[in-house]
Formats: C-alpha cells, sequence, structure tokens
C-alpha cells in the first residue's frame, strides 16, 4: 500500500488530459462553493432575505448533510446501470434546477428539502463521477493530479463568497444569486455533453498520456471494463472501514471549520465582515499551493505516508488557530496548507487499492 506503480513526476498529461484536470476542478469548485463555503454568505443572506432565523437555518446544514451523503452512497450503482459519462450530465443538469431552486426557497420546509437535493446532487457530480473520471484517466499519476484537481476546492474557499456577493448586487437578493449559479452549472453541463469523455480510451488518449501504462492495464485486472464489486462486498471489507474513518475525520475537520471560519474570525477575534472574508481568502490561497505540495508528497512517498504526514500538521495547525497573537496566524498559514489537502487523500489511496473499475462503488462507500 505504500506507492503507486508508477512514481513518475511527469506532468506530460496531454491536451485532453490537462482539459480533464480543469474540468474536475471546476466540478470540485462548485462543490466546495455551495455546500460547504458559500454557506458563509449564503445562510445570513438567506435569513434575511425572508426573515427567518439564522441560527435555524444554519443547523439545516447538518442532517442535510448527512442525507446527502447517504444518498451519494448509491451514485455507483446508477454508473453501473447508466454509464459514467450519462450519469455525470443528467446528474450536472439535475444539480442546476436543484440550486435555483434552492435559492428561490419560499419555506423553511422547501429550504430543507432543496438544500437536500442540491448538498447531494453537487456531491454525487464532483466527487462520485468527477472523481471516477479522473481516476480512470490518471490510474498511476493519482498523487499529482488529486494535488492539482483539488485546487478546485481551495479556489472556492478564496473566491466563491466574493462571487455569490458580485451576484447578489447585480441581481438585487440572494434569490438571484443562487440562479446565476444555477445558470452557470447548466453551462458546465453542456460542456459535459460536447467535450468530456468519461475515460482516455473513447477519447483515443492513453491513460496518464503514457502507451506503456495502456500495456499495462490491458495486461492485469483492470482490462475488465465491467465493476465486480458490490456495495455489501465493500461493507465487508476491513480496509473500506479504515479508509472512511481516517479520512472521513479529515474531512470533519476540514467542514467544520470552513463552514464557519468567517465567524469564527469575527466572534472571536472581532474582525469586520470584509476583514473576515480576507483572512479566509487568505488561507484558502496558501491551500492552492499546499493542494499541489500534498500532491507531490503522495506521489514520491506514497498515499500513506503522506496522509500520515498531512494529519500531524493539520493537529498542529489546528492548535495555532486557537492561540492568541502571532500563533493564530501561524495556525492560519498551516491550515492553508492542510484544507489544500484534504481531498486529495481519500479518492488516491481508493484508486490504488480497488483500481479504476472498482473506484466508483467503492468511493461511494468509503466517501461515505
Amino acid at each position: 500500500m505504500e506507492k503507486t506503480k508508477d512514481n513518475s513526476m511527469s506532468y506530460n498529461f496531454g491536451a485532453h488530459g490537462w482539459g480533464i484536470v480543469f474540468y474536475e476542478i471546476l466540478l470540485l469548485f462548485f462543490m466546495t462553493g455551495l455546500t460547504v463555503d458559500g454557506l458563509n454568505t449564503i445562510v445570513p443572506a438567506m435569513a434575511e432575505y425572508h426573515g427567518w432565523d439564522s441560527a435555524l437555518v444554519l443547523s439545516f446544514s447538518t442532517p442535510a448533510g448527512i442525507i446527502a451523503l447517504i444518498l451519494v452512497m448509491f451514485w455507483g450503482k446508477f454508473i453501473k446501470a447508466f454509464g459514467l459519462k450519462k450519469t455525470t450530465v443528467v446528474t450536472i443538469f439535475a444539480a442546476a434546477v436543484a440550486v435555483v431552486a434552492y435559492g428561490n426557497s419560499t419555506s423553511t420546509t422547501m429550504y430543507l428539502i432543496t438544500l437536500i437535493c442540491m448538498v447531494t446532487l453537487i456531491n454525487a457530480f464532483a466527487i462520485i463521477c468527477g472523481m471516477s473520471i479522473t481516476t480512470n484517466w490518471f490510474p498511476t499519476k493519482k498523487g499529482l493530479v488529486m494535488g492539482l484537481t483539488t485546487i478546485g476546492m481551495n479556489l472556492a474557499s478564496a473566491l466563491v463568497n466574493w462571487v455569490l456577493t458580485f451576484f447578489m448586487n447585480m441581481t438585487g437578493s440572494i434569490a438571484g444569486a443562487m440562479t446565476c449559479m444555477g445558470v452557470v452549472i447548466a453551462i458546465v453541463g453542456v460542456i459535459s455533453i460536447i467535450f468530456v469523455h468519461d475515460t482516455p480510451e473513447s477519447a483515443g488518449c492513453y491513460p496518464d498520456n503514457d502507451p506503456e501504462v495502456a500495456k499495462m492495464i490491458a495486461n492485469d485486472e483492470l482490462k475488465d471494463e465491467e465493476s465486480s464489486l458490490t456495495y455489501m462486498d465493500c461493507i465487508k471489507k476491513p480496509i473500506v472501514w479504515v479508509l472512511g474513518v481516517a479520512y472521513g475525520f479529515f474531512g470533519l475537520a476540514t467542514v467544520g471549520i470552513m463552514s464557519q471560519l468567517v465567524s469564527f474570525f469575527i466572534q472571536t477575534r472581532g474582525m469586520e465582515l470584509t476583514g473576515a472574508l480576507t483572512m479566509m481568502t487568505i488561507a484558502a490561497l496558501i491551500g492552492c499551493v499546499g493542494s499541489w505540495l500534498w500532491g507531490v508528497l503522495d506521489q514520491k512517498l506514497g498515499t500513506q505516508q503522506a496522509s500520515f504526514l498531512f494529519g500531524i500538521w493539520y493537529l498542529v495547525g489546528i492548535i495555532f488557530l486557537v492561540m492568541p497573537g502571532f500563533l493564530m496566524y501561524i495556525g492560519l498559514f498551516m491550515l492553508g496548507f492542510a484544507i489544500g489537502g484534504n481531498g486529495n487523500f481519500a479518492p488516491s489511496m481508493t484508486g490504488f487499492v480497488f483500481g479504476r473499475k472498482d473506484f466508483a462503488v467503492s468511493y461511494c462507500v468509503i466517501n461515505t
């Protein structure tokens, strides 16, 4: 479990390969932006717009997230039944509708239902579908590629609240802003239909843009394109539980911190909103570099060792963040690097353990 079969550090992905990298960056931008970090803007804006209690609206995020995770677990089944590309495209368009409906909720009941739909569908197209496509394209360079694609999460942390504020000013309401976001997601759906291939072979390319990797795949168990792994098989495997719990704690820390970071700086550090957003933006921009560097360590050291180093770094960063004075800024710097690596390791390790054909089903369970 220490290393992938190919630890080459080459970024020669080819034009189609780089297109897939940027595509997944975009999908992860929407995932983090609208289901985690955007809550810093969306929740208070929705509460103010409708005259709802802000604490009540925020409290919906936890049950919605839990329900969404359970629902996303079944997307591997859809991929097996209907194919990866078709599932991806349909999910993206459905997510666009859910985002518009969520932004235009007229009651707290509608808000909760559409929030569940939005979180489910966005996580499905970005995490399950998007990372399945990425794993198909880059079976032995997962460390490098995950380090690049998860930059989308950090860009969302840095930019999404500013983007939402811009759309709110342009349209005059949070409802208009979310409608704009829904339209943008629908445009990505059109791009998916025209330009995105779910495997390099279907685009006339080689996995990792390397004919030797293609030969390797053709000669081992990955030559069978039909997944043989079932959900029950996953649940019975101890490694699934180990990976799911371990990387789940990383995700718990990241979602919990980033969704409340602005409030943390305002309420405990006495900052104004603009200053708090700036601090979050700085952390996220540092995370763009961190994402890439953790990917490099993944590729060089192996996912297991890199994950261990990541956990130690994250722990120290959180401790410093809550300390007074200059230590807080050290903690912010370390936190920025940590959020950059949060999304890298779980899909990288899943791809290493289960390979291309069983990635979708296994990662659905591990992610949940």
